[in-house]
């Protein structure tokens, strides 16, 4: 198996973070939680859990993202998989397998999951969300054909 690493972005997640952690599967080498200035118990709930914890105090998901990255591009050995969770259990980690078999089996570079809408909790992303992710989606689509 490759190596593969998890970075989770995380603010305020104590309630979630180390049932996420939990269901990762095995094959993982590391977890990586980035506390994003959370004023709870969520490093401390991911430190328990196992989870290599980084402190990221600008505010943001994308700051927390590469602050993980950062540490990853630090590390001696680099992983040959790098995969992004929510901290919130909006991803199911058990479903990790799903995204890097492509990866693995047809060496495809970048996969990305996606939440179907018949599928989303009612009230689980704004109006603004929503529109966002159709907006970057029809980019893409338009862009890389």
């Amino acid at each position: 198996m490759p190596n593969i690493k998890v970075i989770i972005p995380a603010y305020n997640e104590e309630k979630s973070i180390g049932h996420v952690i939990n269901d990762i599967p095995k094959i993982v080498d590391e977890v990586i939680v980035v506390n994003n200035n959370s004023n709870d118990n969520t490093a401390k709930i991911a430190t328990n859990a196992g989870a290599t914890v980084l402190t990221e105090l600008n505010k943001g998901y994308g700051y927390a993202c590469l602050k993980g990255m950062d540490y990853i591009s630090k590390q001696k050995t680099k992983p040959e998989i790098i995969v992004f969770l929510d901290g919130d259990y909006s991803d199911y980690p058990e479903e990790l397998l799903k995204l890097i078999n492509p990866i693995i089996n047809d060496h495809i570079d970048l996969v990305i999951g996606a939440r179907n809408k018949n599928l989303r909790a009612a009230h689980s992303m704004t109006p603004q969300q929503v529109f966002g992710n159709w907006l970057a989606t029809l980019l893409m689509k338009f862009i890389y054909k």
